[in-house]
């Protein structure tokens, strides 16, 4: 047999015992989620409320609302792949700050929430969120925010709802589009189980959008963003951080000054 015949089916069986391995893992991979008993007991400096809703198929999704006096309005936060509700009060309470409540939720599979990683079920489930979130705040008084994996969902209810704003840090194009970005030689598409294509829904978001991507961003390229605004067709700004990354835009001047501008 030909040397070189020998070096591409080495090359060939490395690729598939690569992709092979993806494929098992990737759900570790796409989702760090960080579980927390059912009786884990929250506990925060500011005002908050626990919700739990029941999804059709029977599974508890947990979220928190943290409140504000006299607040302006309501930001319902679709968090990114990784840790739970408790880790991103965070986030919450630079809201809280801006004069906001801030309703934040766990997706399955992360926190309290139960139920198994599924891709159709998640996006239902941001919409049940999005519809609770109604059932308290008027319509023209809901913002949506997106971090990362979170801006699939945010821009899933944004597209069949009418919030007044929506806020996209770091967001995914797809995950096929940033697993690509990491793995170019590997067959993806074949491979991945899941995809959460925001670009899929953007077109269909009516209200004025906001992208915010750091330059320096090793996870989700900042390339990703600058697609989806193109996608929602003249509606939406897009802010590219020259000094950020994907986890530290709320250390940048125009980040902060822009987002305080969005929430007056």
């Amino acid at each position: 047999m030909p040397f070189w015949i020998i070096i591409l089916l080495a090359i060939l069986f490395i690729l598939f015992t690569i992709s092979a391995v993806l494929y098992i893992i990737q759900d570790t991979m796409i989702f760090h989620a960080e579980k927390l008993p059912a009786n884990f007991t929250f506990s925060f400096r500011n005002a908050f409320e626990e919700f739990n809703l029941k999804t059709e198929d029977g599974e508890n999704l947990n979220g928190l609302l943290f409140k504000v006096d006299k607040s302006k309005g309501v930001v319902l936060f679709f968090h990114n792949h990784s840790g739970n509700i408790n880790h991103w009060s965070r986030s919450a309470v630079f809201i809280n700050n801006l004069n906001y409540d801030v309703l934040m939720m766990d997706y399955r599979g992360f926190g309290k929430s139960t139920g198994s990683f599924n891709e159709q079920k998640m996006f239902n489930d941001s919409l049940l969120w999005y519809n609770f979130t109604k059932k308290l705040y008027s319509e023209n008084k809901i913002m949506v925010y997106g971090r990362g994996l979170g801006a699939a969902f945010a821009t899933y209810a944004a597209s069949k709802n009418k919030p007044i704003k929506m806020v996209l840090e770091s967001p995914i194009f797809s995950v096929y589009k940033t697993a690509k970005s990491h793995y170019p030689y590997i067959p993806t598409k074949l491979i991945l189980k899941y995809n959460f294509e925001t670009s899929k829904y953007i077109g269909k978001v009516k209200c004025k959008t906001y992208f915010f991507h750091g330059l320096k961003d090793n996870l989700v390229p900042y390339s990703s963003s600058e697609k989806l605004h193109e996608l929602i067709k003249g509606n939406s700004e897009l802010y590219l951080i020259p000094e950020g990354s994907h986890y530290d835009l709320i250390n940048s001047n125009v980040f902060l000054e822009k987002i305080k501008e969005i929430t007056k």
